[in-house]
């Protein structure tokens, strides 16, 4: 006959056994239970600066925790990669990732603090373009006027950096023209335009906030940009492929990571609610009318950044372009 005593002592062993288990996946499924901090590679200020701040209030009701915003600026974005980089991979450190972070500075070959291997990229927020604009009191109307300006003597423009969008443009522009372009950098693109309406500096490359104003006053000119199509905010100013320059048709983008190793299920979890997020119209309403908000799979994001990077690294070498 059975042994009911060795039967019950044997079911109630598996039992705690079980119990006993390391509960992982029950662990996985109270992400969050803190609030999650978003790093930014700027200070406040700013359409991007915005745009985060936006974004971390739409995810609060998504994840039910509060989103910390965690300035981190300094050394062109790299001090706040470097510490997403370093941060622990539970989900709870989210990285803002400006396009000079993730593509740029890997592309000049520079020493950083991080590979773009140490991050799970998550999505793009948006994709936006660079414009080219002269002082008023500039005599070139166009580009074409402003390159033959540019054979007599060199051209000095603005930009926030080295090897930057604006600064890989206007050496393409060179190359492509034979025109004489002097890039000068400056901290902000709004001290360039500053600059331009004191007459110190006679061009920018710029993105579209810095300028837009001031070329709609008639205190500056916007002669070109680099968006696929015209813009209705400034639809008399052509684009760089209407030009005859098609490869100048370029857009930068911000995004967002974690650390690599993080769980695939918070990967999930953060990549469908900053989806959510950035396609509020809290948050779409906020971009300047160049931006197109840029969902994407964390695979898509990831592949495009590594083209893009190899694809500047070319311009980069092919104009003998360094960071210094």
């Amino acid at each position: 006959m059975p042994d009911h005593r060795t039967a019950r002592r044997t079911l109630l062993a598996a039992i705690a056994g079980a119990l006993a288990l390391p509960a992982t996946p029950r662990a996985q499924d109270a992400w969050p239970s803190r609030p999650i901090r978003m790093v930014l590679p700027f200070g406040p200020g700013g359409v991007s600066d915005t745009l985060s701040r936006l974004i971390a209030e739409q995810l609060r009701p998504l994840l039910g925790q509060q989103v910390v915003i965690d300035p981190r600026p300094g050394s062109n974005g790299v001090i706040a990669t470097e510490h997403v980089a370093r941060a622990p991979k539970d989900g709870y450190t989210l990285g803002y990732m400006a396009y000079g972070s993730m593509v740029t500075g890997p592309a000049l070959g520079q020493a950083l603090g991080y590979r773009m291997e140490d991050f799970q990229l998550l999505t793009a927020i948006f994709r936006a373009a660079q414009f080219l604009a002269v002082a008023k009191d500039v005599p070139a109307r166009n580009v074409a006027e402003l390159v033959a300006l540019s054979k007599e003597r060199p051209v000095a423009y603005g930009t926030v950096g080295r090897g930057g969008p604006g600064h890989i443009l206007m050496e393409m522009l060179s190359g492509e023209t034979g025109g004489r372009f002097d890039n000068v950098v400056y901290r902000t693109e709004t001290t360039v335009v500053q600059d331009m309406i004191g007459g110190t500096i006679p061009a920018v490359m710029a993105s579209l906030l810095p300028v837009l104003q001031q070329h709609l006053a008639g205190q500056i000119r916007i002669i070109a940009h680099s968006a696929p199509q015209r813009l209705p905010v400034i639809a008399e100013v052509p684009t760089f492929a209407e030009l005859g320059h098609p490869g100048m048709t370029f857009q930068y983008c911000h995004g967002f990571a974690l650390p690599a190793g993080t769980p695939r299920p918070i990967v999930e979890r953060l990549h469908r609610d900053l989806s959510t997020a950035i396609m509020t119209e809290a948050v779409r309403s906020r971009m300047t009318p160049d931006m197109t908000p840029d969902i994407t799979t964390p695979e898509v994001f990831t592949a495009n950044i590594r083209r893009e990077t190899e694809a500047l690294a070319a311009v980069i070498r092919a104009r003998g372009i360094t960071a210094g």
